[in-house]
């Protein structure tokens, strides 16, 4: 079965963030598998935006998403996790710290009510999967009533 899950979070929207753990720490616990949280930061790849952002100020930006996501580590996941921060476009940066941890499973959220985002520039999940060299679960409704 699967031996390294790979979990996208938004500590944004811990709730939905939680919802996808939680059916991410089922998949491993019925093989062992270890399980890894990625959070990705926007980055400030454009010249014109980037002069406006000081290092100093990405640091502390930095530091305050990571504080976040532990946090949201402390608060929702029930077993043990490690996680990784990335900087950049969501979906480049969860393949690559997918390809870079040799995951063999990504479990992604779509969230499929975002039918205007979705026909100007594709979800993330939707290029998660196109993408991915390894088995992605792209999941919908997800939000426990």
């Amino acid at each position: 079965m699967f031996k390294k899950i790979l979990v996208p979070v938004d500590v944004d929207y811990p709730e939905t963030a939680a919802a996808v753990y939680r059916r991410a720490a089922t998949i491993a616990k019925m093989s062992d598998a270890k399980v890894k949280l990625v959070g990705v930061m926007p980055g400030f790849g454009m010249p014109i935006v980037a002069s406006y952002i000081s290092e100093d100020h990405r640091k502390e930006v930095a530091e305050k998403y990571k504080a976040a996501l532990e946090a949201f580590i402390k608060q929702y996941c029930s077993g043990p996790v490690t996680y990784t921060v990335r900087t950049g476009k969501h979906w480049e940066e969860i393949l690559n710290a997918a390809k870079k941890w040799g995951a063999d499973l990504i479990v992604v959220y779509h969230n499929h009510r975002r039918d205007v985002n979705e026909a100007f520039s594709r979800s993330c999940s939707s290029r998660v999967c196109e993408h991915a060299k390894c088995s992605v679960l792209r999941l919908r409704q997800i939000m426990d009533t």
